[in-house]
Parts: structure tokens; C-alpha cells; sequence
């Protein structure tokens, strides 16, 4: 039951009717979603959004449609609303009523629609809230995509999450989803590993040494050394050789803590891989016919200005060698080529300015912003007592992904990571994620659900069966319909994800839900003396139950019976 979806049908349809009858000032062209409008001249897109008024007063939902179309109409928002209201087709039987109050309109789901919708979700089970937004579109999502050249710290765990999550969540909203990783094993970095790991070598073999402030000098190369020297004894001076070994077994490190922490990846693909298979001379070729490269100073350079990019960028060095700006051109071009509708990158926030360079490349080959898309993730700050850790992948003093998950566990950990919108600023509190109190969110969230478990165990063992047909009407307690009134949310905080790209939205409802619960039962017996109560009451429970378990499944995290 995707509320959302029905509720913007009809102020789509009302729309549609106002604008043919020239009622209103309206483009011909108009979906449920977005309608396109021209202030200023401009040509742009405005979107119906509902939101869920804080006071009840005003409705379960509520959209400010009226004010965005106040703009290019000579009436005032609440004229447009009331005629928008008045040009509802058969409201259908889950509104009670549509009231306008100052120029928003207010919607009131009945109580038909609570009643019907604890026997849908558990009717569905984990089908339920299953859009079809995505119309089956293909995207691709490269995430968490480490330099293998150490452990996955947990800034690279955040990422992960996130992206996983994301997939899930797309999967879900009817999208076709690919997830992969991208394998920097060509550059600088490269070198740099392989020397870095060199000098622990002589190391192990006695020698005094000296590293470098700006090689690889964490603990693990070290113990790298240790248990590869003699495979590795008579490659001293083959630094390449030695990039390559320490590269491979630090992938195959990185993707066993992936696999731990729950994700999985399509497909690994490497840098290299675009060298070999001549891709970046196509790419190479394609810019140059289309007049986008020229020489100076010796190297070449792309013309990203003429896309808006703030300077022109160098892709051959004079020295002949490619720059990273270079692959990435040829690894896009080959994921909109491999056919994906829509492409997502999930990097690190220092790549901001990184970004502006890449879409001007791909405008010069003729691709749309629309096709690819960025989440930039901020760092994570991580406390241990009240003292944050500093981090430092060269230095060697980071905090380990695998050090995290071991400390508080995959659950606690992908929970954390995915409480707060991707660019923002994280403190991970690892006492907190260690707590089994409310205090702990993940613990209150997944308390509920091995309450309600305990709630079916017991009434089981009173030898009774829930009947066919429930009396839901009995769920009248403000305290029921608060409940009710959240689990009917789960299909819209769905669609608000994957329309904004945003898995925390998420996170933050389980927690809502698992609070309205704790509420309800604080206050209600859900086993009662009236059969009839405590049929109604269990299905709550059952409902309850099923959306925090696919809640927690989206986000790859366990839902427990017992705690």
C-alpha cells in the first residue's frame, strides 16, 4: 500500500484536469512525479513532495504544491489549493478526508486504511513496501573501491555500508542494481607500496632502515614481510613485482572483511584492465576528434573549462604518463556503454573537487549530468573514551574496519554508519555501541523485535491459533493508531530513499517504529482476557515485527529473537 504513490496520482490527475480546462497555468507535460515549469524564463523541474506534519492536527500528509505553482499562476496558494481539492476524482477509501489550511493540503488516511493495512503486511511478509519506481532500470553502484595498499579503516566502512544498503534499498524501490568495486593498482601509490614493503623486507632480513615520511609504514607490511620473505628474498630490487604481490593478498584481505561486514560486490574491476583492453586510447581518440585536447608545456590537456570546470586539466603528463582523471574517463564511458541508466559513485569526501573535472569530461563526450551521480561520504570521527582517533593510512595509525567489527559487531558498526546522511560528519561512539540499553539505538531497535518474538512464543505456548478474520476496529488506544500510523510509513521512507539516494532515512524510522512499540506495549497487555483484543493486538505485533525485520535486512543487519 504505497500511500504516497496514491496520494500523488491524484494531485497528478486533479493537475492534469485543472491545466486542460486553462484553470491553471501549467506545461503540457506532466507525470506523477515532477512537473516541469519555467520561472524566470528558465526551464526547470518541480517536484510533488509530501511531507508528514509534526502536529497531527494537520493530517498524515501534507504537500506545499499550492506555494510552487503560486509562482507562475496570479493566484494565491490557498486559491490553487482549494481548486486542486475540488478537482479530486473518487477519493479513494484510505483518505477520510483533504482539508486546505493556509494554502497546504492536509490529508486524513481513515480508519479503513490502518485496518487493512496490519493484514497486507502480513499478508506480503517481506514483500511488502516493494515499489516499482525504478521500472527495472539498470544501476550501477562502485563503492567503498580502497586503494589496495592497506587494510579498510573505517572510514572505507562507512562507504561500504552505505552503498550496500543503498543497493538494497534500490532493489527493493524496483531498480536493477550492479555492485562494484573499483581497483586502483596502477600509479604512484603503487610504487609507493612496493618500496614501502621492500624496506620491511630488509627489515625482517636484519637491516637497520629508515622509511620515508610518505611510504606505507603500518604494522601490517611488517607482518607482510615476516611471513612472505623467502618467496619474496630474491625480489629485492623489483619493486614492481612486489606492488603487485602485496596488492593482491591486501585485496584478498579487504574482501574478506567486506564479506564479514556483510557486502558484496558484483564484479572487482582494475584500472589496469582499460590499459590492456585499449580503452583509454579510445577515450583518448574520442576527445581529440571532438577538439577537446591540445599540448602545452609538453603534456596534453583537456579543454574541461568550455563544461564548466574551473581550469583546463592535464591528462598526459610530459613525461608520457596517463593521470588518474584519464582511466576514470575510460572506466565511465564503459559503465554507461555497459548500459547502465544510471550510474552512482560512492567516494570519499576529499574527492569533492575531483568531481566538477570528470563531468566536464563526459559532457565533451556527449553523456548527461543525469547519468552519473555522487554521494561524497564524510569522515568518521571515532572516540575511544573521550579522546577521537587520529587516522592515517601512510602513518599506519588508523582503526581498522576489522577492529571495529570485532569490538562492537557487524550489527552495532553498519547501524552507526548508517544514523547520518552520507555528508555529514560522523561520531561513532564505540561505548555506546557496546550498550545493551535504550540508550544504544541499534540495541533499542532490535530489542523490539526479540520482544515481540518473546509476545508470539508465549502465546503459542497458550495453545491458541490468530483466527482468519480480526476484529481491527478494537485498535482504537491513541497508542495503537500512533503505532498503525508508522508502520504505514515504511513504504514512503522507501521512495524518499531511493529518490534522494539516501539510506539513513531508513536507520532513523526503524528506530521511530521500534520506539512507538516500546510505547505500545509500556502501556497496553497484548495478551488480554478479550480474545478478540488480543487477536487484533498480536497481528500489530506480527506487522510490527515484519517491517522492523525488513527494515534491519535492508540495512544488513541482523534481527535477533532473543536478546
Amino acid at each position: 500500500m504505497d500511500i504516497q504513490g496514491v496520494l500523488k496520482e491524484l494531485i497528478h490527475q486533479s493537475l492534469k484536469k485543472l491545466g486542460k480546462e486553462n484553470r491553471l497555468n501549467l506545461p503540457s507535460e506532466l507525470s506523477c512525479c515532477k512537473i516541469e515549469r519555467k520561472p524566470r524564463g528558465q526551464t526547470s523541474e518541480l517536484t510533488i513532495t509530501l511531507d508528514s506534519p509534526k502536529d497531527k492536527k494537520f493530517g498524515d500528509y501534507t504537500t506545499n504544491i499550492a506555494f510552487s505553482l503560486g509562482r507562475i499562476n496570479s493566484l494565491k496558494p490557498h486559491e490553487i489549493a482549494q481548486l486542486i481539492r475540488e478537482n479530486f476524482q473518487n477519493l479513494p477509501q484510505s483518505i477520510e478526508r483533504v482539508e486546505v489550511v493556509n494554502g497546504y493540503l492536509n490529508f486524513y488516511l481513515s480508519s479503513e486504511c490502518f485496518q487493512e493495512l496490519i493484514g497486507e503486511i502480513i499478508k506480503k511478509g517481506e514483500n511488502f513496501a516493494d515499489l516499482d519506481i525504478g521500472k527495472n532500470e539498470k544501476v550501477q553502484i562502485e563503492f567503498v573501491s580502497a586503494n589496495p595498499t592497506g587494510p579498510l579503516h573505517i572510514g572505507h566502512g562507512r562507504g561500504a555500508a552505505i552503498g550496500s544498503a543503498l543497493a538494497n534499498i534500490m532493489e527493493k524501490a524496483g531498480y536493477q542494481v550492479h555492485k562494484e568495486y573499483y581497483i586502483n593498482d596502477m600509479g604512484t601509490q603503487m610504487e609507493i607500496l612496493g618500496k614501502s614493503l621492500a624496506l620491511r623486507l630488509r627489515e625482517v632480513y636484519g637491516e637497520r632502515i629508515s622509511i620515508p615520511d610518505d611510504y606505507y609504514q603500518g604494522e601490517y607490511l611488517y607482518k607482510m614481510a615476516e611471513e612472505n620473505r623467502d618467496m619474496l628474498k630474491d625480489r629485492l630490487e623489483d619493486w614492481q613485482y612486489i606492488a603487485s604481490f602485496a596488492s593482491e593478498l591486501i585485496l584478498d584481505e579487504i574482501k574478506k572483511d567486506l564479506k564479514d561486514f556483510g557486502v558484496e560486490h558484483d564484479s572487482f574491476v582494475a584500472e589496469s584492465s582499460f590499459y590492456k583492453s585499449k580503452k583509454v586510447d579510445k577515450v583518448l581518440g574520442l576527445l581529440k576528434e571532438r577538439g577537446l585536447l591540445y599540448k602545452q608545456d609538453g603534456a596534453f590537456w583537456l579543454k574541461s573549462t568550455q563544461f564548466s570546470d574551473e581550469k583546463d586539466r592535464v591528462v598526459i603528463r610530459k613525461d608520457g604518463k596517463p593521470t588518474y582523471l584519464t582511466s576514470d574517463i575510460a572506466y565511465h564511458q564503459d559503465k554507461i556503454e555497459r548500459g547502465f541508466h544510471k550510474v552512482i559513485n560512492i567516494w570519499g569526501a576529499d574527492h569533492h573537487g575531483y568531481i566538477s573535472r570528470l563531468k566536464a569530461a563526459l559532457k565533451g563526450l556527449g553523456y548527461e549530468d543525469e547519468q552519473v551521480h555522487f554521494i561524497l561520504v564524510q569522515m568518521v570521527r571515532l572516540f575511544r573514551g573521550k579522546n577521537p582517533v587520529q587516522m592515517s593510512t601512510r602513518k599506519g595509525a588508523f582503526v581498522t574496519l576489522r577492529e571495529v567489527m570485532e569490538e562492537v559487531g557487524k550489527d552495532a558498526a553498519r547501524f552507526f554508519f548508517l544514523l547520518r546522511k552520507a555528508d555529514t560528519h560522523l561520531d561513532f561512539d564505540l561505548e555506546l555501541a557496546k550498550k545493551e540499553s535504550p540508550e544504544n539505538p541499534v540495541y533499542y531497535v532490535q530489542y523490539a523485535h526479540a520482544r515481540i518474538c518473546s509476545i508470539l512464543k508465549k502465546f503459542r505456548e497458550m495453545k491458541k491459533e490468530l483466527p482468519k478474520t480480526v476484529k481491527y476496529e478494537l485498535l482504537e488506544d491513541e497508542k495503537e493508531m500512533n503505532l498503525m500510523r508508522k508502520l504505514e510509513k515504511f513504504p514512503s521512507v522507501i521512495r524518499k530513499c531511493a529518490e534522494n539516494l539516501q539510506p539513513h532515512h531508513i536507520t532513523n524510522y526503524l528506530y521511530e517504529v521500534a520506539s512507538e512499540f516500546h510505547h505500545f506495549y509500556d502501556h497496553l497487555r497484548v495478551l488480554t482476557e478479550n480474545d478478540h483484543l488480543t487477536f487484533a493486538r498480536l497481528n500489530l505485533c506480527l506487522a510490527t515485527k515484519t517491517i522492523l525485520r525488513e527494515g534491519l535486512s535492508l540495512l544488513g543487519i541482523g534481527a535477533p529473537e532473543k536478546m
